[in-house]
């Protein structure tokens, strides 16, 4: 049995893809079950409930010397504690490496893209993607509008929207409606807390020696967040303490307007880190990483 996994805190992609790879898998004769490492969030649970699909489960058992298969993501913080113990035999993905190191050689397919899902699709030859119902075709389509924020994402390629073309005529529902809906629920935030907020999509990185996690937020608007950004400072710096990671940085995307402002928990590392905004920038794998990568230098220099 393959173990199918994405990211902690996972977002539309991680979960929608694990279930497709998966069955990926499984049409290739070999047996495998998805698992999701956390809750989902309210355009992951849409984009389910427009397939007619169930969720995952929530992985509750230790990966040890159980086969395993990483969608998503591959920096060995992002995933369970128990990952390292486990036996990766393959790996899905299209983000940068990030120091895993394997027992014995896995498959891996890693692309430049703007989702996992596109990834995956290019994987399936005719016969594959003949297996595909309509509705695990809104699991990739959602996954991959999802992480190109409908495509208007600068992770865009023009291989993700010719994904995104052939799925869509798969899908059996309105199109336009779909991405509308999507739009909508992954910008909500109405009656969450400042820690579910932070936790909504939070990722572990390791830059030059600094231990951080990076969470994003993606808003039609940066007003929407005014009335909560006082308490979500106040936790980002109670979850550095406690993850005992050396800085939290908050980037807030304004999907619209086509910006990031960015926060920081409080550091003795960078004293005095002010809330900058980004002009142009929208994404945390392509734009923020490498610009953190050039703030975060070995000699910790401030930002």
């Amino acid at each position: 049995m393959i173990h199918v996994i994405g990211h902690l805190h996972p977002d539309s992609d991680a979960v929608c893809s694990a279930v497709m790879v998966a069955r990926w898998l499984t049409l290739r004769g070999r047996t495998a079950q998805a698992w999701r490492c956390g809750e989902v969030n309210r355009e992951t649970e849409l984009i389910f409930s427009r397939a007619g699909l169930p969720l995952p489960e929530v992985l509750s058992s230790p990966l040890s010397n159980k086969d395993i298969w990483l969608v998503d993501f591959n920096e060995p913080g992002q995933g369970p504690d128990s990952l390292i113990t486990g036996n990766i035999v393959g790996i899905i993905d299209h983000h940068r490496l990030g120091g895993l190191i394997t027992r014995l050689p896995p498959e891996v397919c890693i692309k430049p893209v703007g989702s996992t899902a596109t990834v995956l699709w290019q994987l399936m030859d005719s016969r594959l993607r003949a297996g595909i119902s309509a509705s695990e075709a809104i699991l990739l389509l959602g996954a991959l509008l999802s992480d190109t924020v409908t495509l208007r994402s600068p992770t865009t390629t023009p291989e993700d929207r010719l994904v995104a073309d052939e799925l869509a005529g798969r899908i059996g529902i309105d199109y336009e409606e779909f991405i509308a809906d999507l739009l909508t629920a992954k910008t909500s935030i109405a009656g969450l807390s400042a820690r579910e907020l932070l936790h909504k999509d939070l990722k572990r990185f390791d830059i030059n020696s600094v231990r951080l996690k990076i969470a994003q937020l993606e808003l039609c608007s940066l007003t929407q967040l005014a009335p909560l950004l006082d308490a979500l400072l106040e936790e980002m710096n109670r979850h550095a303490a406690d993850a005992d990671v050396d800085l939290v940085v908050l980037m807030v995307t304004d999907i619209n307007a086509g910006f990031s402002e960015l926060y920081f928990s409080t550091s003795s590392l960078i004293p005095g880190a002010q809330p900058c905004v980004m002009p142009g920038m929208m994404s945390r794998k392509k734009q923020l990483l490498p610009w953190l990568q050039s703030q975060l230098n070995p000699a910790w220099s401030p930002l």
